[in-house]
Order: C-alpha cells, then sequence, then structure tokens
C-alpha cells in the first residue's frame, strides 16, 4: 500500500510540462535522480537494545541489534554482518566482535574484564555499507562503566575558572572510599593533557578529608579545547591506582547562536528564529533576553525551553542591523549579533503542528514575485514524499501537504526555483502514530515475593492490523540496584532509529523528546530541526550527476580472498590451485582455482573468532614457488566522539549506588567459586645466568636473554593444545584478543613474533607445538624493542625451539605459496543465564541471588495474533523491577513498552 501511495502523489505533480528525464534543470529530471540516488544508497541503520544504562567490570553487557534499511526502518536484508566495537576513554577498541544478521537481527554480548579501569566507554555498531557514509549515521553511544573491582576510589571533582588571554583552572579533587570515607594522606600524581599535548603536572597529597586542590594553565585556548587529566594514587601499603577525569573545557564563557528559519533573515519576512544556548561543557543552558535593532529599539523578547533552545518571530527591516542581549542561567551576559539581512530571497516558513497536515509557506520577496514557477519537495534520505510546483504570483505562496504518506522520522523540504536550483531548505521532524508499534505488557501480579516466578505477556499491534508479528526483546532490571536516569544516560529505540542518525552533531538527552508527545514536546524538537537539521543530498553535485563513489560492499557472508601471484608480489598467477585448510577442522579443505588475474576467492564460509587458515597455493605445474597475498580491508577507525558531552566526570561516583551491589554480588559468586579475579602482576626483568644458558640459541637481536621476561619450556609443561593458551595469562603486560599477544602499552598494534629468527605473523602462535618450545622472551621495553625498529613498536615475541636454530621446527607451513591466517569471524554468543527455583535445591542452593539484570530475553517474537510472553524468577531481595521491550513489527513501526513490577 505504502509504494501506490508514493506513485499516486507523483501523479498529482504538473501535467502541462513533458518529462524531458536527461536534463537536470526539470522537475522529472531532479526526482529521477533522487530515486537513483535512494535505490543505489539505501540507508541502513543499526539500534542496539542494552540491559542496562552503565555497568562496572566484572559485568557482562548484554544486547540485540536490529538493522534497518530505507525510510519506513523494514529490517535489513542488504546486511549479513554487524560489527559491534568497545571503545574505550583513549578511543581505543578494546573489544571487537563480527556478529551475523539474520532478518535484520542479532543479539550478542560482552564481558568486562577486570584490567579495564573505569571510564567512558563508547559502545559503537556499523555494518560494512554503512562505513560508505557519514560515521555520524552509526550507533555509537557513551557508556560509562565503574570500577570497584581493583579500584574502589570514588572521585569527587570540581573545577572553577578565570578566563583572560589565558585559562586558569582552579582544580579540587577529593578521594573517598565506596562507603564515603575519606582517604586521607595518599600521595596523587597528575598530569593535564589536552589534544594529547601535556600542559600541566604535579604531585599532592591528600589532607585529612581526602581533598588535593591545583591550578593549571591553558596558554592555548583557542586551539586546545578538551582534553583530561590522569591520577596515580598511590596509598600506603596498596597497589597503584590510575584513573583518568575526562576535562570538558577550560572555559567559563557561555556562547548562544541564531538561526533563522530556511537559513536566512530575508528583509520583509515575518520569520522564525531558533537560537541554541550552550555552557563551556557543551550542554544546554538556560538562557533568556531581547532582540534590539542598530538604534537600540527593542525587537523582541525571547527565552529558552529546554536545553537551552527556543525560538521567536520578528520581521527583519532592510539596511537593519540586530544585536541579542543575552543573559544565561548563571546570570552572565553577552551581547551577540544576528545574521545579516538579505534584501532580497526566498524563505521557507513551516506550522509542524497539526495533526492530518502540514503547511509550509514560501516567501519571496518584491522584486522577485512575477509569476515564476517554482517546486516544493519533500524527501527522506532521496525516497520523495511530496512534490508539487506552484506560480508565484504573490509574496507568500502556501502548500497543503497530508501528512498521512509521510513515515515518522527527520525529512527535508526543499524550494526549487524553475530551473531547479534550490532556493531554501528546512528539515523538520514528521510524527507519525501510524509508525509506532502499540506494544502492552502486563504481569500475572503486581507484587512477588523473593525468588517467585514472574511471567509476562506482551501483546503487539492492534486487533484491525492485519500482521502482527514483531520480533522484540526484554530487559529485567533491579532499579534499586540499578538506579536509572532516563533523561541523560538511557536512549530508546525511537531517539536512534528516527532521530540521532538523521543528525548531525551531538543532541543533549535525545530520549526525551519521545517520553511524550504532547505540543509542549514537538515544539521542542522542533527547535532542535531548526538547530541542527541538515540535508545528507549535496544538490550541486546530485544535479549535476555526481554521486560519492562507493567503497564498501554489503557483506553477505564471511570470505577469504586474494591474489597469487610470483615471488615478485607483482605479476599475477593464472590458473594456480588454491587451498584453504582450517586448523581447527582438518576435515575442512576447500579448494579453488585463481582466475587470468591471479585472483581467487572463497566465500559462503562459517568460522568463529578462534578459526586459524593455513592458505596454500600452487601454480598450474604443481610448484610452490609463488606467493600468496590476502586481501585485508582497512579496518574502521575510531573518530571523535560525538556525544563527548555526555562524559560522566566522576563515573565511579555516579553509579556509586550500583558498585556496592556488584560488589556483594561478585564477592557471593567468588565465595562459590562461580567468578574469579583477574590480576595484572607487576613487570620483571629476567636476566638469571640459567635462564641466559637455556637460550643460547636464540634469536634476539638484543642478546640472549635481554628481555623483558623469559618462559622456558618447564613453564610451558601443561598439555596446553596450542601455545597461545599456554601463554594466557603468563606474560606480564601481554593480554590476547582472539589468540593474538598485545602488549599493554600498545594495544592497537599487535606483538611481532619471531621464531628462531623468522618474522612471523601475530596469529602464528596457534601454529606453533607448545612441546617444541625451548624459550620465549618478551620484549616490551623501549630498550629491547628499539632495536626492532617498527616491526616492534607493539612489542616483540622471541621464540626459540627446543633445536634452535638448527631447524628442527617444522617449516613447511611458512615454505612460499603458504600463509597462515587469522580472519575477524563471528562471535559465538553466551548464553545468559536463568536459574530456575522450581527445581530440587543443589550444591548452590545457600548462595544469595543478588542479580542487577534479572532477565535478558533477547530472541522474542510475537505470532500472528501479536501474543508472545517469557517468564523468570525474582531475585532474592526486595526492589522494584523495570520491564523493557523493544523492538519493530515486519512493517518497520517501532515499539517500546515500559512496566514495573515490586518485589516484597
Amino acid at each position: 500500500m505504502k509504494g501506490c501511495r508514493f506513485l499516486s502523489i507523483l501523479l498529482i505533480l504538473w501535467l502541462s510540462t513533458p518529462a524531458v528525464y536527461a536534463q537536470d534543470t526539470t522537475i522529472d529530471g531532479v526526482l529521477a535522480k533522487l530515486q537513483r540516488y535512494a535505490d543505489d544508497r539505501p540507508q541502513e541503520k543499526v539500534y542496539l537494545h542494552l540491559d542496562k544504562p552503565y555497568y562496572t567490570v566484572g559485568d557482562d553487557i548484554w544486547f540485540k541489534g536490529y538493522v534497518t534499511i530505507g525510510a519506513y526502518n523494514y529490517l535489513s536484508g542488504l546486511s549479513k554482518i554487524l560489527y559491534v566495537d568497545l571503545i574505550d576513554p583513549e578511543d581505543e577498541i578494546v573489544q571487537s566482535i563480527r556478529l551475523p544478521l539474520i532478518a535484520g537481527v542479532t543479539m550478542g554480548d560482552f564481558q568486562l574484564a577486570d584490567s579495564l579501569r573505569e571510564g567512558n566507554y563508547r559502545i559503537r555498531a556499523y555494518t560494512n555499507w554503512m562505513r560508505n557514509f557519514d560515521n555520524d549515521i552509526f550507533y555509537d553511544r557513551v557508556l560509562p562503566i565503574g570500577n570497584a573491582r581493583t579500584d574502589d576510589v570514588i572521585t569527587h571533582s570540581s573545577f572553577s575558572y578565570e578566563n583572560s588571554p589565558i585559562h586558569t583552572v582552579n582544580t579540587e579533587i577529593t578521594f573517598t572510599d565506596l562507603r564515603g570515607g575519606p582517604l586521607a594522606d595518599m600521595a596523587v600524581n597528575y598530569q593535564v593533557v589536552m589534544e594529547g599535548r601535556n600542559i600541566g603536572r604535579g604531585r599532592e597529597k591528600t589532607d585529612e578529608s581526602g581533598r588535593i586542590a591545583f591550578d593549571f594553565v591553558n596558554k592555548q585556548p583557542f586551539n586546545l579545547k578538551t582534553g583530561k587529566m590522569e591520577l596515580s594514587l598511590l596509598a600506603p601499603g596498596k597497589p597503584t591506582i590510575n584513573k583518568t577525569i575526562p576535562l570538558k573545557t577550560t572555559s567559563n564563557t557561555n556562547s548562544i547562536q541564531f538561526f533563522p528559519e530556511s537559513g536566512h533573515l530575508v528583509a520583509g519576512n515575518l520569520t522564525k528564529v531558533a537560537f541554541k544556548a550552550l555552557a563551556p561543557e557543551g550542554t544546554g543552558i538556560a538562557a533568556k533576553g531581547y532582540l534590539e535593532d542598530q538604534h537600540g529599539n527593542q525587537i523582541a523578547d525571547f527565552e529558552s525551553t529546554y536545553a537551552g533552545m527556543g525560538n521567536f518571530s520578528f520581521i527583519p527591516q532592510a539596511g537593519s542591523s540586530y544585536l541579542a542581549k543575552v543573559t544565561y542561567a548563571d546570570e552572565s551576559q553577552a551581547d551577540t549579533k544576528l545574521p545579516e539581512v538579505m534584501t532580497s530571497g526566498y524563505a521557507l516558513a513551516v506550522n509542524n503542528e497539526l495533526d492530518k497536515q502540514l503547511f509550509v509557506q514560501a516567501f519571496a520577496s518584491d522584486s522577485l514575485v512575477d509569476g515564476q514557477e517554482v517546486t516544493l519537495v519533500l524527501q527522506r534520505n532521496g525516497t520523495v514524499f511530496y512534490a508539487s510546483k506552484g506560480k508565484q504570483s504573490k509574496k507568500e505562496l502556501v502548500f497543503s501537504i497530508p501528512r498521512d504518506p509521510i513515515p515518522a522520522g527527520v525529512v527535508q523540504l526543499t524550494l526549487f526555483a524553475s530551473d531547479m536550483r534550490p532556493l531554501a531548505e528546512r528539515t523538520i521532524f514528521n510524527f507519525n502514530e501510524k509508525s509506532g508499534l502499540p506494544l502492552t505488557v502486563t504481569t500475572d501480579q503486581e507484587t512477588y515475593r523473593p525468588k517467585q516466578r514472574v511471567s509476562v505477556r506482551i501483546a503487539a499491534g492492534m486487533e484491525a492490523d492485519t500482521n502482527r508479528i514483531a520480533t522484540l526483546s526484554a530487559a529485567v532490571i533491579d532499579v534499586t540496584k540499578v538506579p536509572v536516569d532516563s533523561g541523560l544516560r538511557e536512549t530508546n529505540i525511537y531517539a536512534s532509529l528516527l532521530l540521532s542518525s538523521d543528525i548531525k552533531g551531538y543532541i543533549e538527552t535525545p530520549a526525551y523528546y519521545f517520553e511524550d508527545t504532547d505540543i509542549s514536546r514537538r515544539r521542542q524538537l522542533d527547535n532542535v530541526m531548526l538547530t541542527q537539521g541538515w540535508s545528507r543530498i549535496n544538490w550541486r553535485d546530485l544535479l549535476a550527476g555526481r554521486t560519492p563513489a562507493i567503497t564498501y560492499q554489503p557483506e553477505q557472508d564471511l570470505r577469504i580472498s586474494g591474489v597469487v601471484t610470483k615471488r615478485d608480489r607483482k605479476t599475477p598467477v593464472p590458473n594456480a590451485t588454491v587451498t584453504i585448510l582450517s586448523t581447527g577442522d582438518v576435515t575442512a579443505i576447500v579448494d579453488t582455482v585463481s582466475d587470468t588475474e591471479g585472483r581467487f576467492n572463497f566465500d559462503r564460509l562459517l568460522f568463529y573468532d578462534d578459526t586459524k587458515f593455513v592458505v596454500q597455493a600452487r601454480d598450474e605445474r604443481g610448484r610452490k614457488n609463488v606467493e600468496v597475498v590476502l586481501d585485508d580491508a582497512p579496518k574502521q577507525q575510531v573518530t571523535r566522539n560525538r556525544d563527548a558531552p555526555d562524559a560522566t566526570v566522576n563515573v565511579n561516583q555516579s553509579i556509586s549506588t550500583y558498585l556496592k551491589n556488584t560488589q556483594q554480588q561478585f564477592e557471593e559468586l567468588e565465595k562459590y567459586g562461580l567468578k574469579e579475579k583477574t590480576i595484572l602482576l607487576e613487570e620483571v626483568k629476567v636476566t638469571e645466568a640459567a635462564t641466559k644458558d637455556k637460550i643460547r640459541h636464540s634469536s634476539n637481536l638484543n642478546g640472549a636473554g635481554n628481555a623483558d621476561q623469559v618462559i622456558t619450556a618447564e613453564d610451558l609443561s601443561m598439555g596446553c593444545a596450542t601455545l597461545a593458551m599456554c601463554l594466557q595469562g603468563r606474560l606480564v603486560g601481554v593480554l590476547f584478543r582472539n589468540g593474538v599477544p598485545y602488549s599493554t602499552r600498545s594495544f592497537n598494534q599487535p606483538m611481532q613474533i619471531v621464531l628462531d629468527g623468522m618474522f612471523m605473523e601475530a596469529d602464528a602462535l596457534s601454529m606453533i607445538n607448545p612441546f617444541d618450545v625451548e624459550t620465549i622472551e618478551v620484549l616490551r621495553g623501549v630498550g629491547n624493542t628499539a632495536i626492532y625498529g617498527s616491526r616492534g613498536g607493539g612489542g616483540v615475541l622471541i621464540i626459540t625451539t627446543k633445536r634452535g636454530d638448527s631447524g628442527g621446527y617444522d617449516r613447511e607451513l611458512y615454505t612460499p605459496g603458504i600463509v597462515t591466517h587469522s580472519p575477524q569471524g563471528y562471535y559465538e554468543v553466551r548464553e545468559f543465564y536463568v536459574p530456575d527455583y522450581s527445581k530440587p535445591a543443589d550444591s548452590l542452593a545457600g548462595m544469595k541471588d543478588l542479580r542487577t539484570t534479572i532477565h535478558w530475553a533477547p530472541n522474542i517474537v510475537t505470532n500472528q495474533d501479536g501474543a508472545a510472553s517469557f517468564e523468570f524468577y525474582t531475585a532474592e531481595t526486595p526492589g522494584t523491577y523495570r520491564i523493557v521491550v523493544e523492538g519493530l513489527d515486519v512493517d518497520g513501526r517501532l515499539g517500546r513498552a515500559v512496566y514495573y513490577i515490586k518485589v516484597k
């Protein structure tokens, strides 16, 4: 039906002008180009439903991924793979997983290691296809992660600023434990870093209240905007604790910007002007004031309504200039000039407050009114929902647009001249109740006892709906233990798929605009459109037939591809036989033949992260003197955090209630042997003569034994299947990701493997038999790695086999024509643990049930009648449970429901 509506809208357009699709100066040409744009560049979006709004180390993050496509948010069938990254406060990826998409949905989880530091992390999700477009369309969310496992220190930070040509920041930090007790007589080393530049350092000792105070100076405030404070806490008898506190600004000056509706102040036109007032940290600040002209006459008053935004209207006059006299909530004042007044031009004014229609007024200056033809187009990422012509025979021309065919979300209105030059543009948010999926959640009771079964029923859609099948996910948390601030830390499926993914830049509390959809919220959301709305389409390039190249294709499966060349790595070898062998399954052998360009491709593969491959090639005569060069697509880089204003300055303090509860939960699990702590040991420099004697065949360029750590054969005699497994947790300052070693000093570059003097790929550990190894030398410090140049930038592992340089190790795997390969496979999703108290008590019956995430159900699917259900057992302590259900149906309608129950 929606496709028919779209066609009928186009049919009501102009009848007098013949269609000339080859020309760009006709409406037909523009619509044709827009249609091709929408067809060739369909927009995918991602939303992750998380079980909680924040976490602590040792926790599990559970999530369900929804990938939609196009203007109606249908579940996407374009991409079959989703990438999800966990990014630390240093903008480094600490975990990355690859998940299969089935009909646009998937589910996954992250285990938060105890070695993670407290801070503001990010969780990012995208498909390979989405990489062709602006990164602002990625799902990218700030996620506070606390740490009470290895860091039970709470910081209470405050800043005051003295601004002159330079910025002086007065800093005060109080340190307490989880119970609020002051940490007195503790040495604190601090370093202030802004935009990668060190601008201050020092050492202080806390007083009896646990307080320190110091100042630092930003001498380049126009270049150095944001940064961080790195703290090292040295308490007597305790290990050093490192903390990072975000530094959002060094300024005490608020700012305000003014945005005329459709872009310009045009003389003689009643113009709506929106404004946005920001505190130095980047969040909105309340502001009010008035507008005066160059003669000091007061023209209009204004006052913000939410997040520092508001609007007012006035008629600008030719030859006049206007000054806004602003007073901020902190009582500071400022004067700001409005944009210059255009004596001639076009403008759009939109009434977006009616339920059935929206009205658009096209204004033209007197000098431009000559009966010329103008066209108004309403589109969303190239999909056109309305287009109409009119003659500008007077200053105002009004268009009435039916709202019903337009889906909910951000849409653009563009006014074109007769030669299809864009004259004015306006972004609006369209509310459409038909785009929403009604969801109802009920339970068999309202109040429950501890460890009692809860039955939850879900109803999706209305009885009149022809199809009520929906895919949903449900999270149940105890808000007594996990306090929820819905305004700041939570998002929802509406805010993500309808707003954040279509607006460039930071949006403060996007979920706020969907908690209620009354006229007040609609007007506040329209202020967001007026101050931040933008068009993804570059009209000049589109009309000229220039569109950005597509670099990344939609991924349909896992594959391994590359090219077979001669030893020069340049000349292709056609008709070469290429074989891949999975080291995890000796029966998984597949072969193919390279084409005339030497290229080969193995597609439709299914493997997980820990799978290793050997790729072997032989030329047409069976000779192995060839090289295999595997395709290596560049990884998605970590971009600057657009939501940096959401960062929490004192993370442990902000979630202290949750930290206390999780500490009790973890201690209970440890008591019953269900959880272990991961502790990084201090680095040890090993130089014993006995060890050196054992590594006389070492290829270490620094000399045998000159290493930060040495592991001998005796240390490896534990029956491990692979060397990587043997070394896990035994190398100081070395962490393993999917079997690849990384030094904690360089998380973005794997360690270089050197086997009996041969440089190997970083994943080669899985190919080495632990029983063949005599010694392993770990090089991490600059003094030991410098001799290896850029190869040693991430550290070096020197492996010497028991026969050393006598060639005892099986090198057939490393001869020409063979390479090892460890591609990123699918992450093997874990199952959420669900206790069942209906069964007889077991050995764990005495363990306290202190869950914070009470239940996680990511794979709920309603039947034809829109019905679904799930069950769970309450935990041991009283509390209030919050049930959040989200998802969408087969028609792309988004749904969310929140329901509460009591446990007494």
